[in-house]
C-alpha cells in the first residue's frame, strides 16, 4: 500500500476559491466592524455585478454559487441586502441556487432529489411548523405578517439542508464548503475579540459583552461552540503532524470568542462539546481531561479572570468569585436573571401541559407566557426544547430530537466507518459540535436565526452526502479489506483514490 495514500485522499487545494471567499470574508467583516453605511446605489451596483458574475460563472461551475452562500450566510442579519419586501441576499442567492440544481447542471447522472433518512422528519417538523403559524395567527391576526417574516427567517436554514444535499455532490465540493465554514467561523471570533479591544471597558458587564456577527451575546457564544470544534477534529485526528498544530490558532481564537461573549452558557456548552470530541478520538485523552476538568473545579483560581467574575456572578455572594463556583446554592440564591429564567422554565412547562400537541403558535411564548407568570415585559423561553413544545407542541419536540439523533447517529456512524482522512476529521469535529449545540439550546432559543443555525443545517446535508458517497464508492467491497486505503473490491478489481474520492476499477 502507498504510505501516501490517505493524503492522496484529499481532494486537491482550490486556492483560487478560498482566496476570494477569504477576501470576501473580510469585506463583509470590515463593513460590519467599521460600520459602514453603503449608499443603496452602490449597493445595488455591487449587487448586479456580483449576480452577474455568479449567473456566467454558475453556469459552467455551479458550486460557486454554493459558496458565495455558505461564505454570506453568518453575515446575513447585518448585511441583509433588503432591497424589496421578500427580496434580499439570502433570497437572491438561494433562488439561483435553485435555478442551477433544478437545470441539472450540478452533475450529469444525478438525480434531481435524495431519499435520506432526514428528509421525513424534517418534512414532518416544517409541516407542523406551518399548523403552528396558522394556530397563532387565531390569537392575533394583526401580528401574522410579523409572524411570517419570523417564520421565514427560522424556516431558511432548514431549507438549505435539502438545497446542499441536492447540489453539493462530490468530495472537492465538500471540502470546500467545508473549509469555508471554519475560515468565516475564524473570521466571526477575530471580529469579536477586534470589537471588544477597541470598545475597551464600557462601564458594566452588560455593555462589554460582544454580540458580534449574530448582535446578541449567548447566540455568538452558541456560534462558536456549534463550529469552532470542525478545526479541532482536523487537529485531534493529526497531532502527530506539526502542520496540524496551527489548526490550535483558530480554535483558540474562537474560545476567546465565547470569552468576550461573557456566556455562561457558552462556558458550560465550549466545556461538553470539549468532553464529547476527546471522548470519541480517544478515551485516555477524555479521561485525562475529566481529571483535569475535575481539578478546575476544586481549584476555579485556575480559570481565566472574565470566567471566573461571570460564572460567580450566577449566584449572589459578596465574596471572592471563585469561592462561589465550590458551593451549592438554592433558587433563593440565583442572581436576578438565573431566577427568572427558572420561573420561565416553570411557567412554560405548565404552558405546555396545557396545550400538549400543537401548542400555543409559533412565536406566541413570550405573548402567552403572561397568563402564566407576572411578568412587566416579552419573555424568551431561554430554552429551545421548551419554546418548540410550548409553541409547536410535543410532537414537534420530538420530531427535532429525532432529526438531532439522526443527524449525530450518521455523524458518528461516518467517523467509525469512512476511509476519506477529511471526511474522519469533519465528522469527529462536527460530533464536539453537535454536543455543544445540545446544550447551548438548554440555556436560550439557538436556533431561531439563520446567521447561527444555517451551518447545521449544511453540515447535516454534507454528512448525509458523504454516508453516500462512501454507500456508493465502498459497496462491492471484500469482506477481506480491514480498512485499508487500498484493496481489492469482491469483483476482482482494485479500489484507486481519483479527485472525486474512491473508485472501483475492476480488473
Amino acid at each position: 500500500m502507498n504510505k501516501n495514500a490517505s493524503e492522496k485522499a484529499l481532494p486537491k487545494p482550490d486556492s483560487k476559491t478560498y482566496l476570494w471567499v477569504t477576501g470576501a470574508v473580510c469585506f463583509f467583516a470590515y463593513l460590519i466592524i467599521k460600520e459602514v453605511q453603503l449608499p443603496k446605489a452602490l449597493i445595488l451596483g455591487m449587487t448586479a455585478v456580483a449576480g452577474m458574475f455568479l449567473l456566467f460563472k454558475g453556469i459552467k461551475q455551479p458550486e460557486i454559487v454554493t459558496y458565495a452562500l455558505v461564505a454570506y450566510m453568518p453575515f446575513s442579519r447585518e448585511l441583509a441586502g433588503d432591497f424589496l419586501p421578500a427580496l434580499n441576499f439570502t433570497n437572491i442567492l438561494m433562488i439561483f441556487m435553485i435555478f442551477v440544481w433544478v437545470s441539472g447542471r450540478y452533475k450529469e447522472g444525478e438525480p434531481l432529489w435524495l431519499r435520506t433518512s432526514l428528509n421525513l422528519p424534517v418534512f414532518l417538523f416544517l409541516l407542523i411548523g406551518f399548523i403552528s403559524i396558522a394556530r397563532g395567527s387565531f390569537y392575533d391576526i394583526s401580528s401574522i405578517n410579523g409572524i411570517l417574516i419570523d417564520y421565514k427567517r427560522w424556516i431558511t436554514p432548514i431549507l438549505f439542508y435539502f438545497l446542499v444535499l441536492n447540489t453539493v455532490k462530490d468530495r472537492g465540493t465538500i471540502k470546500n464548503v467545508s473549509i469555508i465554514m471554519m475560515i468565516v467561523t475564524t473570521v466571526a471570533a477575530l471580529m469579536a475579540i477586534w470589537t471588544y479591544i477597541d470598545q475597551g471597558e464600557m462601564g458594566s458587564l452588560e455593555k462589554s459583552r460582544i454580540g458580534g456577527i449574530c448582535e446578541q451575546p449567548n447566540m455568538l457564544a452558541a456560534f462558536f461552540n456549534y463550529y469552532m470544534f470542525l478545526v479541532f477534529g482536523f487537529f485531534l485526528l493529526n497531532m502527530k503532524k506539526a502542520k496540524y498544530w496551527l489548526l490550535l490558532i483558530p480554535f483558540l481564537l474562537c474560545f476567546r470568542g465565547i470569552m468576550v461573549t461573557f456566556s455562561r452558557g457558552g462556558y458550560l456548552a465550549f466545556a461538553l462539546g470539549l468532553f464529547a470530541i476527546t471522548f470519541f478520538r480517544n478515551k485516555i485523552l477524555f479521561m485525562f481531561l475529566l481529571l483535569l476538568g475535575f481539578f478546575v473545579y476544586l481549584n476555579p483560581t485556575l480559570l481565566p479572570s472574565g470566567i471566573q467574575y461571570r460564572m460567580g456572578q450566577t449566584v449572589k455572594s459578596q465574596g471572592d468569585y471563585s469561592e462561589t463556583l465550590k458551593e451549592e446554592y438554592n433558587e433563593g440564591d440565583l442572581d436576578a436573571s438565573s431566577q427568572q429564567r427558572v420561573k420561565i422554565w416553570r411557567a412554560g412547562l405548565q404552558m405546555v401541559q396545557d396545550n400538549p400537541i400543537f401548542g400555543v403558535g409559533y412565536g406566541l411564548f413570550p405573548i402567552v407566557i403572561k397568563y402564566y407568570l407576572e411578568v412587566d415585559r416579552k419573555w424568551d423561553a431561554h430554552n429551545t426544547y421548551l419554546i418548540i413544545a410550548g409553541e409547536m407542541g410535543i410532537p414537534a419536540l420530538v420530531i427535532f430530537l429525532w432529526i438531532i439523533l439522526l443527524i449525530f447517529l450518521n455523524t458518528r456512524k461516518l467517523y467509525l466507518t469512512t476511509k476519506d482522512p477529511f471526511a474522519k476529521a469533519l465528522a469527529l469535529g462536527w460530533l464536539g459540535g453537535i454536543f455543544g449545540l445540545l446544550l447551548s439550546n438548554m440555556f436560550g432559543s439557538r436556533l431561531d436565526s439563520q446567521e447561527v443555525s444555517s451551518y447545521l443545517w449544511i453540515l447535516a446535508a454534507l454528512i448525509m452526502r458523504l454516508r453516500i458517497l462512501d454507500k456508493r464508492e465502498f459497496a462491492g467491497q471484500g469482506a477481506g479489506d480491514t480498512g485499508s486505503e487500498t484493496g481489492n473490491g469482491a469483483g476482482g478489481g482494485t479500489w484507486k483514490i481519483g479527485e472525486d474520492g474512491w473508485q472501483y476499477v475492476p480488473s
